[in-house]
């Protein structure tokens, strides 16, 4: 602390000034955030975006943290590890619900690797846990888990190492939409339903002989 106006523009201090600060866990402080945030300055790369972001966001400094990531993702370069950047970026927004800005960072990581089935199971769990938000009554809220369980399908698609996950998510989606006998009773077999709030889809009620 006592050192830092003396070395705020030096790019080598800073990193160990913040890596050190790192180690020892102390990164819940003011201090912290001042010295990630003059790094960043000092020495400006996806990966001190990134950080920063991560920083922000954990203060509760939600929209500046945004600005950060997308700084990061537009910075980084190299096509494996944007595809990386994009899905961790997503997985941040994911947990704080901010489920709409996730799927944009997922699908760009799908866009940049889309072999990773992973994201695909990310923004099925979205879907999932928007359930009960995007639908008019019991029925079409529960239509949602058809359309969570199409985009967990993606995922065995394309990446064979999560066949099973992918499996496991489908089938529990599967357990929580409508059954036969509710579709039979709607009398809506094979009729399109469109899904509203960030979701913004349709789905098809499968059709029962």
């Amino acid at each position: 602390s006592k050192d830092f106006d003396a070395h705020k523009t030096d790019a080598i201090w800073l990193k160990r000034a913040v890596s050190r600060m790192y180690y020892k866990e102390c990164t819940d402080t003011p201090l912290y955030e001042q010295l990630v945030t003059a790094y960043d300055e000092t020495a400006p790369s996806a990966d001190t975006k990134y950080f920063v972001g991560t920083v922000l966001f954990k203060n509760h400094k939600e929209n500046e943290a945004i600005n950060y990531f997308k700084e990061s993702y537009d910075l980084e370069a190299d096509t494996f590890k944007k595809a990386k950047l994009a899905n961790r970026i997503g997985l941040i927004l994911k947990k704080k619900g901010r489920y709409g800005q996730a799927r944009t960072y997922f699908n760009n990581s799908l866009k940049l690797n889309p072999s990773n089935g992973r994201p695909h199971l990310s923004i099925a769990a979205m879907y999932a846990a928007s359930a009960n938000s995007c639908g008019t009554d019991n029925f079409t809220k529960r239509a949602v888990y058809w359309y969570a369980a199409r985009e967990a399908n993606k995922a065995a698609r394309v990446d064979p190492t999560q066949k099973k996950n992918a499996a496991k998510s489908v089938a529990n989606y599967n357990a929580k939409a409508p059954t036969k006998s509710e579709i039979f009773s709607k009398g809506n077999s094979g009729e399109v339903i469109k899904i509203g709030c960030w979701i913004g889809g349709q789905v098809t009620v499968p059709a029962i002989k």
